[in-house]
Order: structure tokens, then sequence, then C-alpha cells
């Protein structure tokens, strides 16, 4: 019997993961078997994106099908805080494909795609969002994958907040740094607006249900990067780890 090799430095995607089976969608069986070439015998690192995580060897492997022994599972701890990001598509996809990617590398629990009055993008392929977060968390080895909310309309979205620490990044008045605030509950939403901003409309809106206006510095920043500066903001603030 060949001994056993161990392969680390990747995570792989399992629809579902316990102690007698581990469940792999078709997409990543070929990743595995025809890009990887990985070979039976190999004891690899499953995770579900819900925080559990499988050591696993592989026992058969073909194109179709992968079945494992020997498997242990693991249950990782969640973050130490909860942040949802409300935030306007960009018009250049990729540009918000970005934010998801580096977003979920850093560590985040919800992004919320919102259309606003100065929206420059109002419809959004979940699938090919999903995709971007799933491949983040596997290569920033991560347990925890975000959960992509479909599209909602500012309005709709903030009247539904309830109970955590709101704040909209909002150009039209001077605002303190959200770097330097530090709500009363451990969860958190930033609103992100489009690359025209919140009008003033949906800012005194946000108001009325609780938002704070907020600053992200001194530079003008690109939506996306926006929502990135607000997500490491958090992290910072929250993470104890």
């Amino acid at each position: 019997m060949n001994e056993v090799k161990s392969i680390t430095e990747y995570y792989f995607y399992a629809e579902a993961i316990d102690s007698g089976n581990i469940k792999l969608a078709k997409e990543e069986i070929i990743h595995i078997f025809k890009v990887l070439r990985i070979k039976s015998k190999t004891r690899i690192i499953l995770t579900d994106g819900l925080c559990k995580i499988a050591h696993a060897t592989i026992y058969n492997i073909s194109a179709n099908s992968i079945s494992f022994m020997d498997i242990e599972v693991f249950k990782e701890m969640p973050l130490s805080y909860s942040l949802t990001v409300g935030i306007a598509p960009t018009k250049n996809i990729n540009r918000f494909e970005w934010f998801i990617e580096k977003a979920t590398e850093i560590g985040i629990t919800k992004i919320q795609p919102i259309i606003t009055e100065h929206s420059e993008r109002k419809h959004i392929r979940m699938d090919r969002l999903e995709k971007v977060a799933l491949s983040a968390m596997k290569q920033s080895k991560k347990a925890w994958k975000p959960e992509i909310m479909p599209l909602m309309d500012l309005k709709e979205y903030v009247v539904k907040v309830v109970d955590c620490n709101k704040y909209m990044a909002y150009l039209g008045e001077k605002s303190p740094n959200l770097a330097k605030l530090k709500g009363e509950f451990k969860d958190s939403i930033v609103l992100i607006g489009p690359e025209g901003g919140f009008s003033s409309e949906e800012f005194e809106y946000a108001k009325s249900n609780g938002f704070q206006s907020v600053s992200l510095g001194k530079s003008r920043l690109r939506t996306e990067t926006a929502g990135i500066v607000a997500t490491q903001i958090i992290s910072m603030q929250y993470d104890e780890d």
C-alpha cells in the first residue's frame, strides 16, 4: 500500500460534510481530478463554508466521483464579529467581484447588494458572485463563506435592519472616521454608495432609521475600495485573533 501523502496548501469545497460521508460538487471533482491531478491515498482538507472542516484521505478518484476514508471532522469558530456591507454594485462588474473576493479574504459575514438613486447597475448574476466568494474562501483557507444576498432597494433594506451598529459612508457632511468608532454591538452594517454617492434624501431616510454618517478617510474612494476599507476597519476593531 502506498504511503499517504498530505496536501495542505489547498482548501476544497464540500457541499456536505459529516464523519461518514463527504459530498462534492461536479466542478470540484473535476478540479481535483483533472486540473490538480490529485491521486488516491492523498489526504486533503475540505470545508463546507459553514465553519465545518474535514481532513480526509481520498480512497477512489475518477472524473465522476471521489470517495474518502479516515474522515476527521472539526468545527472552527466563526468570526468574532458580524459584518454586513450593503453596497451598490459597480457598473464594471469586475470591480464588484474584486470587492467580494477581497472582503471574503479579510472576513465578512454578509454582502447585501443595494439599489440606490445613483446606482450604475441594477442587475447582478448571483451564481457568478457565489463562485467568486467560494474561490476566495478556499484561496484564503477560510472555513466561512459570506452570504451574498439578492439585490434590494436601499430604502426597503434600511427599515429591516435591527439591533446593530448602523453606519453609512456619506460624503454630504463632516462625519467621524469609522476607525474611531466602536459601537455597543458586535454586529455592524456599513452602507457604501455608488460612484455618485448617496443622495441627501437617502441619507436622511437612513438617518431616520438609526444609521450614522461616517467617513472612511480623507481620500475620495471608489465604491469597491470604500467597501474594502470599511471591511478592514471593522475586522481590526472586532477580530481579537
